[in-house]
């Protein structure tokens, strides 16, 4: 079963369908917006995955999927591997897309699990400052 070559927590199992559609969505919005970046986010949060990101497994997933037939979004997919949690994923992706272009976003959209929607949109949104939309 793939969920094998995952470090899962007991919590996640099951989920990684739901993981890699994701992964998916975030290369499908990229290639409608040849201006957007990618910014697969997570630290190294697993003992028994090694050096191993949660960002970069993202990344890995994407990379055997070849990118869901977009390969053309392969160049602006980065990684953020320092967030241990869904805040951290939110202001340090923010600090890594400036650090690669300099500026800061106008515009975020976060593809996560639906029971996160209010904590990005309300909690985490306004604890950055970033204006609504």
């Amino acid at each position: 079963e793939r969920e094998a070559s995952w470090f899962l927590e007991p919590f996640q199992h099951g989920q990684l369908t739901t993981m890699i559609e994701h992964i998916h969505k975030g290369v499908e919005l990229a290639a409608a917006d040849n201006r957007s970046l990618v910014l697969f986010s997570g630290g190294q949060t697993r003992a028994a995955a090694g050096p191993r990101s949660e960002a970069l497994s993202y990344w890995e997933a994407a990379e055997a999927e070849g990118w869901f037939g977009l390969p053309q979004v392969q160049p602006r997919v980065h990684l953020e591997e320092q967030a241990r949690d869904s805040l951290e994923n939110l202001l340090f992706s923010v600090c890594r897309f400036n650090e690669l272009t300099g500026r800061y976003p106008q515009t975020i959209t976060v593809v996560s699990f639906g029971f996160k929607r209010r904590r990005f949109q309300e909690l985490h949104r306004a604890a950055l400052r970033f204006p609504r939309r």
